[in-house]
């Protein structure tokens, strides 16, 4: 075989997308901690002990100066380190101290020099649609300036990449509740005997703060966040195991034909003394040496796809974090030897099954016959039955483990079986084709090897499979999460806080709002069901059901409480709702469609709390652009800073954003097993045009010209691509609502909404990219003149 190195070309290529795949996964795994480390030791600069009050209530301002005092204490640095909610909708901001010296350096404008000074980054400018001299209001602390926007180094934050504000000490305590989230302690001597003694410092143990050496603070962030390394490096390689089990149906395809073609040479060695085990080693050695090169190739790629980290995310990484290691690079090229060993573990049995008197044989013919045996169509059907209920079970009781375990046995029944459907759905498809003599002749080469055509069918139809999978799972999903926000939020938008007179009518004189209605609401306590519950309880008029929309709340009585179906609450109920002062006050349930929502008469909210606070229920117009009405909603309450504006469409953009985002990463992630099962369909027709070469070029002098033996293969390919598209599809939404099922933890209808243009184009795709691959097997088939292709070898 390796006197002919253009044949193994695809195996190479699919163990090299394997071993790149893994290779680059591991680094990214080891990059991650390591870069995380370089931050948390930037922030501890040069501190012997650190007092981290974070698992606590934070530190007291006099916690500094006491530890100060401390024999042996150089310098105390306090850190503030917490959040604040900014802008409309609101969204949450990291605050911390800007480091007196460092890498932080302005980009624009300058650093604080003042009191009310603060610096951002840039994706808190981004989001918050803030710039230099702008004017941050809270409403609990004094507002601040931005006097410029920065580029924020490790010695001032470890998550550089989030909307974080920084400014000096006396300008952000108050943003954070007066507490210091660390005191960075420099000292001389030893660090453990220097943290004892300020671990016994009254004010420290008073504030059950954690005192430990630089060193074990550095080690135990890193620690805990290496975990989170280790669940994303775990998901990665799930891709990487995907990508690998591609491949091994690809190099098992390539050696079983390859023997196939190499049966009157294998003969006559076994004619010239050769033994079985020498024929097998022979072939596994061949296996071996050819994954071995490849897998060199392979970790060149995934060490060179690492390198561009800190181009295309210097926040993140530096070159200095972006090290191959050994087990990064020892354990894929091991898994990719392996995997190549084992997948010709069967074409190496099959060359030693060769007789020797096969050498005397005039001609060779392609294999066929049965396609699988008794004992495998058993084991197949048992296990897609099998899998096909832990799925079924797993997405109706919401376990994800068996929703897990039921995908992986169910598919592997679909793939021990492929061998008996996947020719039988080829012939179907292909049954509009059968007029023409070259859509017979391709039908029929479809039929010919049921285990070849599997292998084939069966590499694409994982890709597509998957891709469906996560297409459908993302679009249900997120389908699903919008209907649950829509059905909380009883309106489109809601407005809390201190409401002027004139905020209502700011409100309505925003182009896109219908209508703003100011209720009360209190938050109550709801007895009478299966089990005690609360709820925020609206006030409403029918005036103001009439101008929100909300048919089904129209003539509420005075006794009556509107709510949805659950916790065992149905069509009048009677429960009992819990007052401000404690008392109960009895009411009939009136389920409604607007889920969520709970609401009473003005008159009854008044009983349950005379002293209710209000909120503004605005109504977006028919076709309003919700995103933009937010923004002038924002706009025109900007001198109003103690507004709270929510609504669904902030969460459902924020999902979009998110759902998208991890699309798009799934999605290149099963680009390379996808691109590996391509390879595949290229490599069976291109090693099947040697094969039959003989039947092609009697196919060539009964008159088919060369045009239509690219047609042959290429209609070979498609209806193999057909079979793949069709049932992957199929499978993919089978799998993608099972899958939703699992994830949810609570009982929620899910909402089933298929990306049918997602799933068309993954069809044309697959289909065009067969194609493709069908596209040079063709023209070699095609250039051989029939004369030379009958000549004896």
């Amino acid at each position: 075989m390796l006197r002919e190195p253009r044949r193994l070309i695809s195996s190479s290529l699919a163990i090299l997308l394997g071993v790149a795949f893994t290779c680059a996964t591991l680094l990214l795994g080891g990059s991650l901690s390591r870069s995380y480390a370089d931050q948390v030791a930037g922030r501890a600069g040069d501190a012997a002990v650190v007092v981290d009050g974070t698992r606590s209530a934070g530190l007291p301002t006099d916690v500094p100066a006491a530890i100060a005092a401390v024999p042996g204490v150089t310098a105390t640095r306090p850190l503030v380190s917490g959040s604040q909610v900014y802008g409309s909708p609101q969204f949450y901001l990291m605050v911390e101290t800007l480091p007196a010296q460092g890498g932080t350096h302005p980009i624009e404008g300058r650093m604080p020099a003042a009191p009310g000074e603060v610096v951002i980054n840039e994706a808190m400018a981004k989001t918050g649609k803030v710039g230099v001299g702008a004017t941050l209001t809270w409403a609990d602390a004094p507002a601040s300036t931005v006097v410029g926007i920065v580029k924020v180094a490790s010695d001032a934050s470890a998550s550089p990449g989030q909307p974080l504000l920084l400014g000096p000490n006396e300008t952000i305590l108050p943003l954070v509740g007066d507490f210091y989230a660390q005191v960075m302690v420099a000292g001389t001597g030893d660090p453990q005997a220097l943290a004892d003694a300020i671990a016994a410092v009254p004010q420290v143990k008073a504030a059950e703060a954690r005192t430990v050496t630089a060193a074990t603070w550095i080690a135990d962030l890193v620690e805990d966040f290496t975990v989170g390394t280790q669940i994303v490096t775990a998901v990665l390689l799930t891709f990487g195991v995907i990508a690998f089990f591609v491949a091994a149906l690809v190099i098992s395809n390539t050696f079983a034909i390859l023997v196939a073609q190499r049966t009157r040479q294998l003969a006559l060695l076994r004619c010239l003394g050769a033994s079985r085990g020498q024929t097998f080693r022979q072939v596994i050695g061949e296996a071996a040496l050819t994954a071995a090169v490849a897998g060199v190739l392979g970790l060149g790629v995934g060490v060179g796809l690492t390198a561009l980290l800190p181009v295309f995310a210097p926040d993140m990484f530096s070159a200095a974090t972006v090290v191959p290691d050994p087990v990064s690079l020892v354990v894929p090229w091991l898994a990719g030897i392996a995997v190549t060993v084992l997948a010709a573990i069967v074409p190496a049995r099959a060359a030693t099954r060769v007789a020797p008197l096969a050498a005397l044989r005039p001609t060779l013919e392609a294999r066929s016959g049965r396609p699988i045996g008794a004992t495998r169509t058993v084991i197949g059907a048992l296990a897609l039955l099998a899998g096909a209920a832990l799925l079924a079970y797993g997405g109706v009781r919401h376990e994800l483990p068996f929703g897990l375990a039921g995908g992986v046995v169910s598919f592997t029944g679909v793939l021990l079986l492929a061998p008996w459907w996947i020719p039988a759905m080829a012939r179907l498809l292909g049954t509009p084709f059968r007029g023409t003599v070259v859509g017979r002749l391709a039908a029929e080469n479809t039929r010919r090897n049921p285990r070849r055509a599997a292998a084939t069918a069966g590499a694409l139809l994982i890709g597509t499979t998957l891709v469906t999978m996560v297409l459908t799972g993302s679009s249900v999903a997120q389908a699903t999460i919008d209907e649950a926000n829509a059905r909380r939020y009883p309106a489109e938008v809601m407005i809390a806080g201190t409401l002027t007179p004139d905020v209502a009518d700011k409100v309505r004189a925003v182009e896109g709002v219908a209508a703003a209605r100011q209720v009360p609401t209190f938050t109550t306590g709801i007895e009478g069901g299966t089990k005690p519950d609360f709820a925020s309880v609206l006030g409403v008029t029918d005036q103001d059901v009439a101008a929100l929309g909300w048919s089904g709340l129209s003539g509420l009585r005075d006794d009556e409480v509107a709510l949805d179906a659950g916790n065992g609450i149905t069509q009048g109920s009677r429960l009992r709702l819990v007052a401000a002062d404690e008392s109960r006050v009895d009411v009939v349930a009136r389920i409604v469609p607007q889920a969520t929502l709970t609401a009473v008469t003005p008159a009854l909210l008044k009983r349950l709390a005379p002293e209710a606070t209000e909120v503004l229920l605005v109504k977006l117009s028919p076709g309003a652009d919700a995103s933009a009405t937010l923004g002038a909603l924002g706009t025109a309450l900007a001198d109003h800073p103690g507004l709270e504006v929510a609504s669904a469409q902030g969460e459902k953009e924020m999902l979009a954003s998110v759902f998208n985002t991890l699309l798009l990463v799934v999605l290149a992630l099963l680009a390379v097993s996808v691109l590996i099962s391509l390879v595949g369909v290229g490599n069976t027709l291109g090693l099947s045009v040697l094969e039959r070469g003989r039947e092609t070029a009697l196919l060539r002098a009964l008159g088919l010209d060369r045009a239509a033996v690219g047609r042959m293969l290429g209609g070979e390919a498609l209806l193999l691509a057909a079979v793949a598209a069709v049932s992957g599809i199929a499978l993919g939404i089978a799998y993608g609502l099972a899958g939703v099922g699992a994830l949810l933890v609570i009982d929620m209808p899910i909402v089933v909404r298929l990306p049918w243009l997602q799933l068309a184009l993954v069809a044309a795709l697959t289909l065009g990219c067969a194609w493709l691959a069908s596209m040079l097997p063709a023209r070699r088939a095609a250039a051989v003149p029939p004369a030379a292709a009958l000549a004896q070898e």
